[in-house]
């Protein structure tokens, strides 16, 4: 693949569904355990999608390409901050070329599932508190 940058995006978000695959293991609760496992599933097709639009736009990635980075966010909510912080990332490299116009949906797309899995992490967490 020609876009270096996207390389990094994806070795970045190699790194976040090895660090998600984590979380959802060591979860504290069920509700939360099953909260990371359906945000990790949209994050796998959030990731494929954006890669395939991607290499149809600059090339196929190569055996060797990749060398995941693992986030340093080690609690779900952070990471999820994390993940938005890279998402601006991706919106500020396109900036208006119309080039990326499928990049930029996807993003906003999954902006919006993050924001959610947000909301329905702090309510996780709220239920967790009455609980104890």
């Amino acid at each position: 693949m020609t876009n270096t940058f996207m390389i990094q995006i994806e070795n970045e978000m190699q790194g976040i569904g090895t660090r998600l695959k984590e979380l959802h293991y060591s979860a504290p609760s069920y509700s939360i355990h099953k909260l990371i496992d359906d945000f990790y599933n949209s994050f796998s097709n959030f990731e494929d999608a954006l890669m395939e639009n991607s290499q149809a736009l600059w090339g196929f990635i190569q055996p060797g390409d990749l060398n995941p980075k693992l986030p340093e966010a080690m609690e779900f909510e952070t990471l999820l901050e994390d993940i938005r912080t890279m998402l601006i990332s991706i919106k500020k490299e396109a900036d208006d070329n119309m080039f990326w116009s499928g990049i930029v949906n996807l993003v906003d797309d999954f902006f919006t599932e993050v924001n959610k899995y947000i909301y329905l992490i702090e309510i996780a967490k709220h239920q967790a508190k009455k609980e104890d």
